[in-house]
């Protein structure tokens, strides 16, 4: 082997060195920097938080801390995974080399920003163009806006770039998105209206009388209407679901006997929140999901009677068996269900599902539980 061929050998075993520490300190091994020429790592970094870190790597050096500015570092690392690298921005109308935080990896990068009075975000582009992503510009056109002309050439993401949030997690799912160019529904908020069918049955706890077992107990069908806020979770296919509606029951049981009829009246008016973990399934268009959680219910209009009537000589007599009532004021239980969510545009979609509840009281023992069946229908904005 040649002088040469060693020399240049040398060189590419040294690049490789690079590249190869290089990639364990990006994937969150350990703490490095990196110059225009070598790479150090198992070092110790100093976190000043966003605003510091976008203008120093910090290292520390035994018992003191030295400082490196964009012009001397290219990048640097935490061992959480913190990425930040140099960059020349624009700001305004000037031009400076500062610290960005890589908020994601593919063939176009997303960056954050943030100094005194700024919180900004970048694109990276084809490795050489970066471009500032302001929550609006200077022709007061909207962040939104800008995303769609920038990843046009992606027509999966045209619906999702109308509904990405103005956040460091909406914002990089989106480019990841955009990355992979794949087709798939973009997590964002909604809220709605729904209408429904309840069907509820009482079921006596065992603390009552054994009048109230004697019963056939049937389900009741009432009306419900409500509202809903729909919040993903970490921009994922997981959200918070959270209601609250209004219901509206009255149950009547009887049970004959040659010597006696007794009869349960039991009207009920209930504002109910449910609180549910929703899992949607990430397709488009036709959409299934699933959910279970919890369930208030505050009883509004809560009125119980138990009559009793008896024949004697030729006489019928009713009698009033109870006092109060059998239902608790307060309920709460939990609940699972599943359902259909069907979108005719990027934001607004309708959807139908079906759902199972156990309620039971909070504050009396003497009470009936409820179970419930709930059909319901609505629609999301």
């Amino acid at each position: 082997m040649t002088y040469l061929q060693k020399k240049n050998t040398m060189k590419f075993l040294y690049f490789l060195i690079i590249i190869v520490f290089s990639a364990l300190g990006a994937s969150g091994q350990g703490e490095y920097y990196l110059t225009d020429s070598i790479m150090f790592s198992g070092i110790k970094l100093i976190d000043g938080g966003d605003k510091v870190n976008s203008r120093y790597c910090q290292v520390k050096m035994k018992d003191k801390v030295v400082r490196y500015s964009p012009y001397e570092v290219m990048e640097f690392g935490f061992r959480d995974g913190r990425i930040f690298v140099s960059r020349e921005i624009q700001i305004a109308d000037s031009l400076r080399r500062v610290f960005l935080r890589r908020l994601n990896k593919g063939n176009t990068h997303l960056y954050y920003y943030r100094d005194t009075g700024i919180r900004t975000y970048f694109i990276e582009k084809d490795s050489n163009l970066v471009i500032e992503l302001p929550k609006h510009n200077i022709d007061n056109k909207c962040y939104t806006e800008l995303l769609s002309e920038l990843t046009n050439d992606c027509p999966n993401v045209a619906d999702a770039a109308k509904l990405v949030g103005y956040g460091k997690k909406s914002l990089s799912t989106f480019i990841n998105r955009y990355n992979t160019c794949k087709a798939r529904p973009f997590p964002h908020f909604k809220y709605g209206l729904f209408i429904g069918y309840e069907f509820s049955r009482l079921i006596p706890s065992n603390e009552l009388s054994e009048v109230y077992s004697s019963f056939n107990y049937h389900y009741d069908g009432g009306l419900a209407m409500g509202l809903f806020l729909d919040n993903p979770i970490l921009v994922s296919d997981f959200s918070l679901h959270v209601e609250v509606y209004f219901t509206k029951h009255g149950f009547s049981y009887n049970r004959s006997s040659p010597a006696e009829d007794l009869d349960l009246i039991v009207n009920v008016s209930s504002f109910r929140i449910p609180v549910w973990i929703k899992y949607s399934v990430p397709v488009n268009r036709i959409r299934p999901y699933f959910y279970a959680g919890a369930l208030y219910s505050y009883n509004i209009k809560n009125e119980s009677n138990l009559y009793m009537a008896s024949i004697s000589d030729n006489m019928i007599l009713i009698n009033s068996l109870t006092e109060g009532s059998s239902i608790s004021k307060n309920e709460i239980g939990y609940g699972v269900g599943f359902g259909l969510e069907y979108d005719f545009d990027y934001r607004k979609s309708i959807f139908i599902e079906i759902r199972h509840n156990d309620l039971y009281g909070i504050t009396e023992n003497m009470s009936h539980r409820n179970s419930i069946f709930h059909l319901t229908s609505g629609i999301n904005f």
